[in-house]
């Protein structure tokens, strides 16, 4: 039998290489099948949410839902800050083809400056959806313009808000204070806050930001290809900030702005028992409402440069020398150190020499023989001299900062000036000189390196109204009563100081006759600005070299109540000036207090 022919080859297969190769093909399959099952978890599970998100995004256009800040009412229920509801612009910069027609358009329309748009661009964080705030506080011309052109910019939306309103204007500007903006890097100590957030910047809305400020909220609204809101798919709705009720007498502080006038000055109004702030008002001042809105450099620059320096808070920034009125301080320091008593007098010829150095009497006649209540009735210059002589700087200066002079009053704001109490140490420390015995003589009558605030003065002055407790000035009622800080004098003393400080109002020689009608007790002050070569007459120097105006006392005489300390700068004498404007204060402080305002009408009016 013949085998196969030799053309025919025999195929072998090997079992072992095939399944081999098998496995090899299987293992890739289910390699690749596994890598895409870990991409769809990775997509759907992992991921899901952030996709999900950008998803949405596509269709929804979150928008921020402002909340309104807390009013602020006086004692009385008088609204001294409000909210207006105004128009804002957003711009959602990720939804813009080209923004550079967009800032084009809105610098066209007068609606923001080019400049500012592309620096609010520029300091947008990478990768938020927030939109940014253009502009705020737009006219109905400025929102129908936007309107009309919503086609053609949908990255442009038009919302509602709020502007802080303050209707008395001038009246409280420094009192309450205005809002600023969160600077760049800014938390305000809030981690709740947001770049271009408007905060506090002084007076009451600064010490009340945490009541006052409200929480944002935010709605999701679905928007059209061209901006248009088709409907609201879910909101978070914004907190109201609290309402706030302060110390502030919406009464009084109108006859502190009528007692200043056109002059500069200050004038505080304390409660002597609690240390409430019934008034405080700083002359010249300014309209907090320019600030509801977004200030030019132009606007800012007015007001800034202005000379007169209205943001200045003359009530506890500005200091002073404070001339006479530190004299009854004087006068219980020498008491308490047994170095006088009510007895004890000197006799003024209008002048006296010391260290070799002649300091005269404002008097130049001289006052004759003076004891302690004579001497502060008619405000003996000579009799202080020798006090202070006797005194010296150290137990001075001592004395001083126990009645709470040299230091803060802790009313709240941070700027508030120490003022200055001069020793030999400082003088050694700032100017580098020593001190001079002639310079404790000009201390003792409230001249040289002595300086004090407006509201220190009024503390001051409370305390010695109400037996020696220096109180706590607030604007908004504490919690708990402040403590206050008991000085312990000798009561006997005490009162032949305030029996002195009633006859400078009552008695015939008094300095502050002018209040005479009033039961009011207290010192006036003429505070030298400049010691001039040629000295003169006071209204003959230039204005800004003439002397400050002071009084400061308190009444109702049997029963205490109210603390008034009344600066005017450059006025001239405190009798003749600044004790005639403390009579305008005292008389609507005495007439306030529950049921005040039926004692008449309130002038709402435009408030400034």
């Amino acid at each position: 039998m013949a085998g196969p022919p030799a053309s025919v080859m025999r195929i072998r297969t090997d079992p072992v290489l095939f399944r081999h190769r098998s496995r090899v093909v299987i293992i890739l399959v289910f390699g690749v099948l596994g890598l895409l099952h870990l991409k769809l978890a990775q997509l759907q599970v992992i991921q899901g949410d952030a996709w999900s998100q950008l998803a949405e995004n596509n269709r929804l256009r979150r928008i921020p839902v402002p909340a309104p800040r807390g009013r602020i009412f006086d004692r009385q229920g008088v609204v001294l800050a409000d909210n207006a509801p105004a128009w804002q612009l957003l711009v959602f910069p990720d939804e813009a083809e080209d923004l550079e027609q967009t800032v084009a358009f809105l610098t066209d329309q007068g609606i923001i400056e080019g400049r500012d748009l592309r620096q609010k661009f520029a300091a947008r964080r990478i990768g938020t959806m927030a939109p940014l705030v253009a502009a705020e506080n737009l006219s109905w011309e400025h929102v129908a313009r936007v309107r009309a052109h919503q086609s053609d910019f949908p990255e442009l939306s038009i919302v509602g808000g709020f502007r802080r309103s303050y209707p008395w204007a001038k009246t409280t500007a420094h009192v309450v204070g205005y809002l600023r903006r969160l600077m760049e890097g800014e938390t305000g100590g809030h981690d709740d806050f947001q770049p271009d957030q408007l905060i506090g910047a002084i007076g009451i809305e600064n010490l009340g930001e945490d009541r006052l400020r409200g929480v944002n909220g935010e709605r999701r609204v679905v928007v059209s290809a061209v901006g248009r809101q088709l409907g609201m798919v879910e909101e978070d709705g914004a907190i109201p900030g609290r309402d706030l009720a302060v110390t502030i007498d919406t009464r009084i502080q109108l006859a502190a702005v009528e007692a200043l006038g056109d002059n500069a000055g200050a004038v505080v109004v304390l409660d002597v028992n609690t240390g409430a702030v019934r008034a405080l008002y700083s002359s010249p001042s300014f309209d907090p409402n320019v600030f509801s809105s977004r200030l030019s450099p132009e606007q800012w620059s007015e007001i800034s440069d202005d000379p007169q320096h209205p943001l200045q808070n003359r009530c506890f920034q500005g200091t002073y020398p404070p001339g006479s009125t530190i004299k009854p301080f004087l006068t219980l320091a020498g008491l308490e150190e047994d170095l006088i008593d009510p007895q004890w007098s000197v006799y003024c010829r209008g002048s006296i020499t010391l260290y070799g150095h002649t300091f005269r009497c404002w008097r130049r006649g001289g006052h004759g023989t003076v004891a302690m209540r004579r001497a502060l009735e008619v405000s003996c210059d000579v009799y202080f001299y020798l006090l202070g002589q006797k005194l010296g700087i150290e137990r001075m200066a001592s004395w001083l900062e126990r009645f709470g002079f040299g230091r803060p009053t802790a009313l709240g704001p941070a700027q508030e000036a120490s003022g200055l109490i001069g020793t030999p140490e400082w003088s050694r420390r700032v100017r580098g000189t020593p001190w001079y015995a002639g310079e404790s003589v000009s201390v003792s009558i409230g001249q040289g390196p002595v300086l004090v605030t407006a509201i220190q003065m009024a503390r001051a002055f409370a305390m010695l109204a109400n037996g020696g407790y220096l109180v706590q000035p607030h604007l908004i009622p504490p919690a708990t009563p402040a403590q206050s800080e008991f000085i312990p004098l000798d009561p006997s003393g005490l009162k032949v100081v305030v029996a002195g400080l009633e006859q400078v109002v009552s008695g015939s020689e008094g300095t502050a006759r002018s209040l005479k009608e009033l039961p009011v007790a207290g010192k006036t002050g003429t505070a030298q600005v400049a010691r001039l070569p040629d000295e003169g007459s006071n209204v003959e120097r230039p204005h800004h070299l003439q002397h400050h105006a002071w009084f400061v006392g308190w009444g109702p005489i049997d029963d205490p109540e109210f603390a008034v300390a009344v600066l005017v700068e450059h006025g001239g004498g405190g009798g003749s000036v600044a004790a005639p404007a403390a009579a305008t204060v005292f008389r609507a402080a005495l007439q306030s207090g529950p049921g005040a305002l039926e004692a008449g009408p309130l002038d709402f009016g435009e408030g400034g």
